[in-house]
């Protein structure tokens, strides 16, 4: 409470607090859980930890990978400094940027997209080598209806980056909460007439709305964005290919990850999929509300210090963005831990979803606390870099100790089961987090010195 004072006080009034500030960001990723839980709990009683489950979690795992690689490198690493470069010298200069984005994020997506739908059963067996044929033909045809998300997210995303750009913060951290709002309607209204396919049609609705919330702020009268097609290959193109380069291996071996450890999840008990990403959805809650929320606000901050050289006030910002992110979800992840098992039980227990569920799933959690502090850090020094135009070290780092998750995860799995997954995970996190905190002083040294 002392703090929200002081930030209101450092804002000067309550609208900007609630629609421009960190806290925004905060506020509408809890919206976003609480329809979250609400869908998961829909899911544990309906479903439980059941094959049917596993299915349409692992179908989520090749577009989320087309997204993530051909249009969130380039959002995340290059997007958000060059877009508040050209929008603070002259309004249409962004605006033309973001043309340029779409236009060739769309092409792309179309076109990849297409080549793995039709290619998909000749791999598919190699991502869940633990679904029977029945499971796999399931698998291809959900996998398939969900490559429209990718090419629907381009969209949202790059608008998503705009607004956050001009500090929307409320309208950009709405998005994700109506998205989760469609999920619920598939499941309500939909599975009990179209069975696991209706889950889908509700996830593409979902994103049909995540799409249109942010697509109004920007055709709002004060930012009048006009859609254009434009493939021109812009000096600000050629800068975003050259800074998404390394974020791609990173985000490759993101997605490697997570094909792993739903191929290693496959091989075990039934319903193990679905346990640990009920378990990561818990565990990402006070990433993305405290973690995720400041590293964002914290990046808009930094990537304006950077471009106008003003670097006593970046340190300041770094400096005490990172203290705060740090306190906030060590405490949410002990608090976590010890609350584990009831939550479950709370929020999921009932239904299909029994005593021996509510176990895997909360042990499962305690287990990935562990790397709630340790993730939030990762955001928060990746977006440091990356406010420098730094990419390369975070990606060779990333991509090296994804590598090392995945190695423990599957050495452990034949052992502990699916708790090796999380176990992998804060292991690689942990190395990765000590390297980023010592190269980050070096890098941000050399950055000063060309500004003298």
């Amino acid at each position: 409470m002392l703090n929200l004072l002081k930030n209101l006080k450092e804002t000067g009034n309550w609208k900007t607090l609630l629609f421009h500030s960190s806290w925004s960001l905060t506020l509408m990723s809890g919206l976003s859980y609480f329809f979250g839980f609400v869908r998961d709990r829909l899911f544990a009683h309906t479903f439980g930890l059941s094959r049917t489950l596993d299915i349409y979690n692992a179908a989520f795992v090749i577009p989320d990978l087309l997204l993530t690689v051909l249009i969130g490198t380039a959002l995340s690493a290059a997007f958000l400094p060059i877009f508040t470069k050209q929008y603070d010298e002259k309004k249409e200069l962004g605006f033309r940027y973001a043309q340029q984005m779409m236009s060739w994020g769309v092409l792309v997506m179309l076109v990849i997209g297409g080549l793995v739908a039709l290619s998909l059963p000749y791999f598919a067996h190699l991502l869940v080598p633990g679904f029977s044929p029945e499971d796999l033909e399931q698998y291809i045809l959900l996998t398939r209806v969900l490559l429209l998300s990718p090419l629907l997210f381009t969209f949202s995303n790059i608008y998503g980056r705009m607004i956050l750009s001009l500090r929307e913060f409320l309208w950009y951290g709405l998005s994700p909460a109506v998205y989760n709002v469609g999920i619920v309607f598939g499941v309500l209204l939909l599975v009990p007439s179209f069975g696991i396919t209706g889950l889908v049609i509700g996830n593409v609705v979902g994103i049909t709305m995540h799409l249109a919330v942010r697509l109004i702020v920007v055709k709002k009268k004060k930012y009048n964005f006009k859609h254009k097609l434009d493939l021109t290959l812009s000096p600000e193109i050629k800068e975003t290919l050259k800074l998404m380069a390394p974020k791609i291996v990173q985000y490759l071996m993101w997605s490697l990850m997570l094909i792993s450890f739903t191929g290693i999840a496959s091989e075990l008990t039934e319903g193990s999929i679905a346990a640990y990403n009920y378990a990561r959805n818990f565990q990402s809650l006070p990433v993305s509300m405290l973690g995720i929320a400041i590293a964002l606000s914290l990046y808009t901050s930094l990537s304006h210090d950077a471009g106008k050289g003003n670097f006593v006030k970046f340190k300041k910002d770094f400096k005490r963005d990172r203290i705060r992110a740090l306190f906030y979800t060590t405490l949410a992840a002990i608090a976590l831990a010890l609350l584990a098992k009831p939550l479950v039980s709370l929020l999921l227990g009932g239904g299909r979803f029994g005593a021996d569920d509510i176990h895997l799933v909360s042990v499962t959690l305690q287990l990935y606390c562990l790397s709630i502090p340790l993730e939030t850090m990762l955001h928060i020094y990746h977006r440091s870099f990356y406010s420098l135009r730094n990419t390369i070290i975070p990606a060779t780092f990333h991509a090296l100790n994804i590598a090392l998750m995945i190695i423990v995860a599957k050495l452990l799995s034949p052992q502990i089961g699916v708790y090796a997954i999380p176990i992998g995970f804060a292991s690689g996190l942990a190395v990765h987090v000590m390297a980023m905190a010592m190269l980050f002083p070096i890098l941000l040294r050399k950055r000063e010195k060309s500004f003298i």
